[in-house]
């Protein structure tokens, strides 16, 4: 079982890698240079990623005064680095790549210390009268941190791999690989996990999704729902408030509510065993579903609303195909080609021009000098 879990974790790894990779590969450098400086943006998604949405969770927590594996294990996802698909999304529907991978960026970097601080704030404020085996700072203690820190190591690595090679090797034809790849891994890892979820379990070591999910109360949906959908929300309209661009609005969003719950999987693993695993478990399932389908319902509505960077016109199968900032790299020289030629004939016009009225000055000058001299 250990070697076979050990195995699951480095081809989740290797997936999360060329997935990430392969998005980062797609960005134009000058385009990720100019959204490293957007500082604006960068510290709006900041702000919702680490302090709305884990104060979201610990208000959730508090309201529908979720038992401890539920609320500890909430906190934790709605306290982790943006998920690794964030990128994948923002690529699908064509919103600002570029951003999103600078977001991902900073975002997983400052987790080192924004995880645990907020685990350590909002566990202690949540159960600080719990059972001390599970609340307050002995669950900082209790979490695996060797396996979070790996996942983050994994993607800042892949990030850099990616950026190097598109800076490397910018060419259309390497952008467009680069994007199928990344596609290509995304579904892997996906079916990957979804097997590999459903692969046992019932031995007990590890409740499968029918097992984590039956019996749920309808207040235990509502509740680790809840920090999405309200960090959809806010994420929404305080970049629009602050006048960001409609594609980085969008970026912002799904950069905000789309967590890592493998973070939280692997932390309810380590903290939690029997019944409250099972209940622990439930958090980053349901959670999962509910991330992936209000952020692709949210953006198709507003790609259709005309926010994304793909014509709203374009039929839906071309736009998740196609990616807009490959397109805009490979068009925009020709464009510039075109307005130099421009500029050359205008130039060249003027020239002759110029040598006309010159040569027409130093005929009527000789023409006055001859008459001058007859007379």
């Amino acid at each position: 079982m250990a070697s076979q879990s050990i195995g699951a974790q480095v081809a989740i790894n290797i997936f999360l890698f060329l997935l990430v990779m392969g998005m980062a590969s797609t960005v134009d450098i000058k385009i990720m240079r100019q959204q490293l400086r957007n500082y604006k943006a960068i510290s709006i998604g900041l702000f919702c990623q680490f302090f709305l949405m884990p104060f979201f969770g610990y208000l959730v927590t508090i309201a529908f005064n979720l038992p401890v594996p539920v609320g500890v294990t909430l906190i934790i996802v709605v306290s982790s680095p943006g998920g690794s698909y964030s990128n994948w999304w923002c690529a699908l529907f064509n919103a600002d790549l570029g951003l999103s991978v600078s977001m991902t960026t900073a975002s997983t970097i400052l987790s080192l210390g924004f995880l645990p601080m907020n685990l350590f704030i909002y566990t202690y404020a949540a159960y600080n009268s719990k059972d001390s085996e599970v609340g307050g700072e002995s669950v900082i203690k209790s979490i695996n941190f060797g396996v979070i820190f790996i996942s983050i190591a994994v993607v800042i690595g892949a990030i850099a791999t990616g950026v190097f090679c598109s800076y490397k090797f910018d060419t259309p034809r390497w952008h467009k690989i680069a994007y199928i790849g990344g596609n290509v891994s995304g579904i892997a890892l996906i079916i990957f996990s979804t097997v590999l979820s459903f692969k046992g379990g019932s031995d007990g070591s590890e409740p499968t999704p029918q097992e984590t999910i039956t019996a749920t109360r309808p207040a235990d949906y509502v509740a680790i729902a809840l920090p999405c959908l309200l960090g959809l929300v806010v994420a929404t309209i305080l970049p629009t408030l602050l006048k960001l661009s409609k594609p980085e609005r969008l970026t912002t969003a799904v950069e905000c509510c789309y967590q890592n719950t493998g973070i939280a999987t692997s932390a309810a693993l380590s903290l939690f065993s029997g019944s409250d695993l099972q209940l622990a478990m439930r958090v980053p399932t349901i959670y999962g579903f509910v991330e992936a389908i209000s952020i692709a319902v949210y953006l198709l509505i507003f790609w259709k609303l005309g926010w994304s960077k793909a014509p709203k016109e374009e039929k839906i199968c071309t736009i998740i195909v196609k990616t807009y900032e490959v397109q805009d790299h490979n068009e925009d020289p020709d464009k510039d080609d075109e307005g130099e030629d421009e500029v050359g004939s205008n130039i060249e016009n003027n020239d002759e021009e110029l040598a006309a009225e010159s040569t027409g000055s130093n005929v009527e000058l000789s023409e006055q000098k001859a008459s001058t001299d007859a007379s």
